[in-house]
């Protein structure tokens, strides 16, 4: 019996069926709460309120990876992009943070290419470039809009002035290229441990 590649498993399901519609919805939505459960915990101190994204990633890459293994067509991700921007908007996020997930979904679809010729590089670099650019809209509202006009709508949404422009502060300082290395280095790590816990399943697409 031949080897069952990423490539033949494309072939033989052809596009997306509505199975893997909720199986991107389901992983998808799971991203962006383990994403906003590490965002609650962070934010207790403005130093580290930033790097929610970074610190997640060590455990989403593996909800990732799964799909990646478990959708490997094109469009999975993106769809599982479409789901999330709209599921955030719809919680209240800043548009800025919805617009990020779906331009890193659709960066990823592009990295990732084409199923057949899918390898583990490109599967590895697909989830940083998600998370990087997810973490790059969340906080880009702040530089679009100006530091005063971003504490005032964090007050207006019931934190304290204080904090929020400590907050704010902390991001025109070294402390946010530091963060933004380590939301790409955590991402990275995150994804490579997504494809050490699905090894097996990676093996039977035929990834080295």
């Amino acid at each position: 019996m031949a080897e069952r590649t990423i490539g033949t498993q494309a072939r033989d399901t052809g596009r997306l069926t509505a199975k893997d519609l909720v199986f991107c919805a389901a992983f998808g939505i799971l991203v962006f709460f383990i994403t906003m459960g590490f965002a609650m915990v962070c934010s207790f101190d403005y130093r580290t309120c930033w790097s929610a994204h970074a610190a997640s990633s060590l455990i989403t890459g593996m909800a990732w990876m799964y799909i990646v293994q478990r959708v490997p067509k094109r469009g999975a991700m993106i769809a599982m992009g479409a789901i999330m921007a709209a599921f955030g908007f719809v919680m209240g996020m800043f548009w800025t943070g919805p617009a990020g997930i779906l331009v890193g979904c659709l960066a990823a679809e592009l990295i990732l290419g084409n199923p057949k010729t899918r390898g583990r590089g490109r599967i590895l670099a697909s989830f940083p470039a998600f998370v990087l650019l997810f973490w790059l809209g969340h906080i880009s509202l702040v530089y679009m809009i100006g530091g005063d006009a971003y504490v005032a709508q964090c007050v207006q949404a019931g934190m304290a002035e204080e904090f929020s422009r400590n907050m704010v502060d902390f991001m025109y300082g070294p402390g946010m290229v530091v963060t933004c290395i380590a939301t790409v280095v955590c991402a990275t790590l995150g994804g490579f441990i997504g494809t050490k816990v699905f090894a097996k399943h990676f093996r039977q697409l035929g990834v080295r």
